[in-house]
């Protein structure tokens, strides 16, 4: 595949990339007085492209520009902005390289000068500033080498000291320079051959009317002419021809011309035109990068609830809780949105989350008469505030059956449901709460929910089945193979009201279709006998006799015991599961709208061409410009509450549904092309995290 017919790709967010590298595109009218950033090429970034700047040099441009400026000083300008704008973007994304022209006295004759000329202009042209020293044993390229080139012109007078006349404007001559330079580039580095070849860019800031050779006629002969040249380099080499112009009218037609035949629409004159269509090339190059498929790596967790009305109660179950200080509250306020959210210390030292590296879904069971089993919520990637909102009691508690979730019993809860967006389809999440009815025998606690766990595992099972035959298909949001990892964690605070004999089948059931559940035994109630016997025969099923339950009888013994879970988790999955090295986390902002660390958006063209590739059109990024006439590659160019299952009859609940009022600092979920990986800690398992990209191979 080459770099002429590769398609152009935009993969994940438009800009996601951009984040990746930490850049931030501010534009404005000025150049960026922010220090410069410089993007490290490695096998999970981009080849930075090769930008030769060939300034015109002819005397020429001493001619007055506007009012205060020469055609010299705006050249200079121009230059300065390439590298100092947007925070340095241009020279921290490209290779820059620096080419002064003029004409050449003696064609026949090598190394001959321009008398009166002390730049250093032999044979017509001077480069300045190179991408790497041709003489260095390993070439090595100068990375965010703009200061190099802001300083050779600072240094530079202006051409033979601001005469009027005197060095003509050889643009064809320099142009055959840049290609030259360009072909020594790809021999000096034969490593980078075939899709890992460098993309190359000609930018010309000119006056516009050219000369021949020996400065002797202007505009003649055709053979001069540099819009053949353009034409070739871009045509044959795919290597456009960007053209600022600083001249009068009758330069701005040549300089149109030959942006035209260098595949570029027609010459910029705004500065910030011709900087955002500079920025819009790396963007495109960047955008040819093949990603790697990374959603099978990222292993799927169903978390599943106890949700009988124990866990309502405390006191061995005599009197009902108050707030805080349930086994419920204990899941939905330090329990499992805690965990999501926050970091799992035997993995990061406490500063990654599950939602970087797994995709969590949460159920609940109860009761079978009516049966209370539920998906709160499926499979989704960035979902602890969902699970938050779903779980906490004010969602469900609206008035009259409601006013305090806290009272006791009898309290009637009005189940919510909603849908949350996600890149992709919406998931819907529906509120839960065990029931709390008036016990005779024990008044002042919570009653009516049992705890029938085979149904909520028998339910886990048919949703699982459900969703891999939905995630396995080309177009998933997040796509699953045979090799992605599933896992159940299965929490509740005593005894089960199942039979022994359902409970083991699901679970040894579960077990044989490659998906492990892991218990957790969550309050007083779990340390009774019974209750301990029950928790050791369901992990010793769910884990092929492998593992023992969690004990937890606090946020914090809670905390270490998914911490202990999800290393567990971890390693298993650098066992035997193979993850692209080039992959990155998953990276949650705010529902509202909040930032997810992306750059400011690239500036939109005026144009656009008519192919489009991946379902999104080409667009060019020359401010006003048309199409190219020419022909050569293409690319070139840069220029609503659902109904739930418990049928709510009620509104949004005070406590706010997801996307509403308490997910100001909620969680929807983007794949974070630019997460800089995982921290150090999950790396010795061998994960660079889920979602970065992968140069073309």
């Amino acid at each position: 595949m080459t770099k002429t017919s590769r398609p152009w790709k935009r993969i994940g967010l438009q800009l996601g990339l951009l984040a990746g590298v930490g850049l931030a595109l501010v534009g404005g009218v000025e150049p960026s007085l922010a220090a410069p950033v410089c993007v490290e090429e490695g096998q999970c970034t981009f080849n930075k492209p090769l930008f030769l700047i060939a300034l015109d040099y002819s005397t020429a441009m001493n001619a007055a520009f506007d009012a205060d400026t020469t055609r010299w000083e705006r050249a200079v300008e121009a230059v300065q902005w390439i590298v100092e704008s947007d925070n340095g973007y241009t020279q921290g994304n490209v290779l820059l390289a620096l080419m002064r022209f003029g004409h050449d006295p003696d064609v026949d004759q090598p190394g001959t000068t321009i008398v009166g000329d002390a730049s250093g202009l032999v044979d017509g042209h001077k480069l300045d500033v190179s991408w790497y020293d041709e003489l260095a044993p390993n070439k090595d390229y100068f990375h965010c080498n703009g200061q190099a080139v802001t300083t050779a012109l600072a240094e530079m007078p202006p051409p033979l000291d601001g005469a009027p006349a005197g060095i003509g404007a050889w643009t064809a001559g320099a142009q055959a320079r840049a290609k030259s330079l360009f072909a020594a580039a790809v021999a000096d580095h034969p490593q980078e051959a075939g899709p890992d070849a460098r993309e190359a860019a000609l930018i010309v800031i000119t006056q516009g009317v050219w000369s021949d050779p020996e400065n002797t006629q202007v505009l003649q002969p055709p053979a001069a002419d540099p819009v053949p040249v353009a034409q070739d380099m871009w045509n044959n080499l795919a290597i456009p021809t960007y053209v600022m112009s600083v001249g009068d009218a009758a330069g701005k037609a040549q300089a149109d011309a030959l942006a035209a035949a260098g595949g570029t629409g027609q010459a910029f004159v705004e500065l910030q035109a011709f900087i955002d269509g500079l920025k819009m090339l790396v963007q495109k190059i960047i955008n040819n990068i093949e990603p790697p498929i990374c959603h099978p790596s990222i292993p799927r967790i169903m978390f599943l609830l106890d949700g009988s009305s124990s866990m309502l109660n405390v006191m061995g179950g005599s009197v009902h809780g108050a707030m805080g200080e349930t086994p419920w509250d204990l899941l939905w306020d330090g329990g499992i949105a805690e965990a999501m959210y926050k970091g799992t210390p035997p993995l990061s030292g406490g500063s990654n989350s599950i939602e970087t590296w797994a995709i969590v879904g949460g159920a609940v069971f109860g009761g079978d008469a009516p049966a209370e089993q539920k998906i709160v919520v499926d499979y989704a990637p960035c979902r602890h505030r969902t699970l938050d909102w779903a779980l906490h009691p004010e969602t469900s508690c609206e008035a009259p059956g409601c006013v305090d979730p806290w009272a006791g019993p009898p309290i009637t809860w009005t189940f919510q449901s909603d849908e949350i967006m996600y890149p992709g389809p919406t998931t819907p999440v529906h509120s839960h709460m065990p029931r709390c009815d008036v016990d005779l025998q024990k008044p002042g606690a919570c009653a009516g929910s049992g705890a029938f766990v085979h149904l909520g595992l028998e339910l886990v099972r048919e949703n699982l089945a459900t969703y891999k035959t939905s995630c396995a298909q080309p177009n998933a949001a997040q796509t699953c193979d045979a090799q992605t990892k599933f896992y159940n964690v299965l929490i509740m605070d005593g005894t089960y009201d199942s039979d022994d004999a359902a409970v083991e089948a699901s679970l040894t059931q579960l077990f044989a279709d490659g998906v492990r559940t892991y218990v957790v035994g969550l309050g007083e109630l779990a340390e009774e006998p019974e209750a301990v016997e029950q928790l050791t025969m369901m992990a010793a099923w769910g884990s092929g006799g492998a593992l023992d339950f969690f004990a937890a009888d606090s946020q914090v013994e809670l905390q270490a015991a998914l911490a202990q879970v999800l290393e567990h988790m971890y390693t298993e999955l650098f066992a035997e599961v193979m993850v692209d090295p080039c992959c990155g986390g998953l990276n949650c902002g705010g529902l509202d709208g909040g930032e997810v660390g992306e750059p400011d958006p690239l500036p939109q063209p005026e144009t656009e061409t008519e192919g489009e590739t991946d379902g999104e059109t080409e667009a060019t990024t020359n401010a006003g410009s048309s199409s190219p006439t020419t022909d050569g590659p293409t690319g070139g160019v840069p220029g609503e509450s659902a109904t739930g299952d418990d049928a709510p009859t009620g509104t949004d609940s005070d406590g706010g549904v997801p996307g509403g009022d308490m997910a100001q600092d909620g969680c929807a979920c983007t794949a974070d092309t630019g997460a800089p990986g995982l921290p150090a800690a999950l790396l010795a398992f061998g994960l660079v995290g889920l979602g970065r990209r992968r140069r073309a191979r």
